[in-house]
């Protein structure tokens, strides 16, 4: 039998969301328990918990991973051959908005989370139609140095 080479990524992170994002969460319990309460508190109460906590889980769940190994780039299920990869730019505070809105092209890929650090890749495949890659991280100079090695 062959051996299974394993690669081991140069960069990993979780785009979890930050504690900040939770707070419109908190208003789903008692929104839930003041209309249910005139029916059954009860109710109300067991409905309003269980609503809030599957938010709070359906925000985890939607947390894609970033691995940068010898040879792909993955975010979530989408992965690209880094030689396929071009330049890789870390967007300042100040550009953000620009890039996520009027700057931003239509066909690019997008992993946007509620994070403060925003990177660029962009693609060099032809035959590819995705311009770029637009990435929100923690770790916006770690991840650019990553895909530069």
């Amino acid at each position: 039998m062959g051996k299974v080479e394993v690669q081991s990524p140069k960069f990993n992170e979780w785009q979890l969301p930050s504690a900040a994002s939770f707070i419109p969460h908190s208003i789903i319990f008692p929104s839930i328990w003041l209309v249910l309460a005139p029916i059954d508190a009860n109710l109300g109460l067991f409905l309003g918990l269980f609503l809030t906590v599957f938010s709070f889980v359906i925000r985890f769940a939607m947390s894609k991973k970033i691995s940068v190994t010898e040879t792909h780039l993955q975010v979530g299920k989408a992965q690209i051959p880094r030689k396929y990869l071009g330049e890789v730019h870390v967007i300042t505070k100040a550009e953000q908005f620009a890039q996520k809105g009027p700057s931003l092209d239509s066909r690019a890929y997008l992993a946007l989370k509620g994070l403060p650090g925003l990177v660029k890749v962009f693609v060099t495949d032809e035959s590819d139609p995705t311009p770029y890659w637009l990435i929100s991280t923690r770790k916006p100079e770690l991840l650019q140095q990553a895909l530069r090695r």
